[in-house]
């Protein structure tokens, strides 16, 4: 079978048109790309480190104000006594008629009845007395009595329950010193208490807490707050 030839004329490209890219203009490219993902990785740095330093100061805002509020919540009572005042051992802790002590700053030691039983500590019935002779005589002592102390940069709180038993002399020494027996309440692995002070604005009426922390993974980053606590009972 014999074909027909077909003349067809070939196809021309202008030059000009689609010219290729020269190896310089190539090199310009990927430097300039190079740079603009340079430029944004540097600004997600930044931002994850602005990030990072934003939520250590919002979980240091968090942590100091609601330390704050638990020594309000109790400060705020200090001294209180139920009005079932017969027989009460009160007189046994009280120090020259003080129901606190602030043996430093950093160290604060107080008592209120917080069962409302008139005692310090619970009566072993409603009308059992809270004394024998010289002797206290309730149980549960350590739920009635307070402190917040500031120790290698952790904040502790009071929970010795051997006093339960004490004679007039040993019953004192609960507002003597800030020894006895202590718990952990903060650890020094989430933040660091830098300070924790308490001072009278107004003698027996307005107490002062200063408290700062400081972050354990960002140590340049602090959180400083004061607050003041009315007492609500007559000192």
């Amino acid at each position: 079978m014999l074909c027909r030839k077909i003349n067809v004329a070939p196809a021309k490209i202008k030059g000009g048109r689609f010219s290729a890219f020269s190896l310089i203009e190539i090199l310009i490219s990927l430097v300039l790309g190079s740079l603009l993902l340079l430029s944004l990785s540097a600004l997600y740095s930044q931002f994850l480190i602005s990030q990072i330093k934003q939520d250590e100061r919002l979980l240091l805002q968090k942590e100091a104000h609601q330390l704050i509020n638990y020594f309000q919540q109790h400060i705020q009572h200090l001294g209180y006594q139920g009005q079932a005042r017969a027989d009460s051992n009160f007189a046994l802790f009280e120090q020259n008629g003080q129901r606190y002590a602030l043996v430093k700053p950093s160290c604060f030691v107080f008592f209120y009845d917080l069962n409302n039983d008139g005692c310090l500590g619970k009566r072993a019935t409603k009308n059992t007395a809270c004394t024998q002779g010289e002797l206290n005589n309730t149980k549960e002592l350590a739920k009635e009595i307070f402190g917040f102390k500031l120790e290698n940069k952790e904040i502790y709180l009071y929970a010795d329950n051997q006093l339960i038993n004490c004679s007039r002399e040993q019953c004192k020494s609960l507002l003597s010193s800030c020894g006895n027996s202590w718990t952990k309440l903060t650890s020094s692995e989430l933040f660091q208490v830098t300070d924790l002070a308490f001072s009278w604005k107004k003698q027996d009426q307005l107490l002062q807490i200063d408290l700062a922390l400081d972050s354990v993974k960002s140590p340049q980053i602090n959180y400083r707050v004061t607050a003041y606590t009315y007492i609500l009972n007559t000192l």
